[in-house]
């Protein structure tokens, strides 16, 4: 009997063991997954500042040759 109850024993710690080894195995996937999708935001949003800064540019050259157009005509008619 003692016996009986030590291999129940034996078969309840096993099942907890694999229990717990699955868990972390599925944890350490989902973490692996995060990092693969924040790499990859990081990625998106590093190429929006990109086009954003370029497009500031863009617009700051023409309102300045805008200006140099203006004042150039300005001097013209002077």
């Amino acid at each position: 009997m003692v016996q009986s109850f030590s291999v129940k024993s034996n078969d309840y710690m096993y099942v907890v063991y694999v229990s717990n080894l699955i868990k972390s195995v599925l944890s350490l996937h989902d973490l692996i997954n995060n990092k693969i999708k924040m790499k990859e935001l990081e990625a998106e949003n590093i190429k929006k500042e990109k086009e954003e800064t370029a497009e500031k540019l863009k617009k700051a050259a023409e309102e300045a040759e805008a200006k140099a157009k203006a004042a150039s005509s300005e001097e013209k008619k002077e």
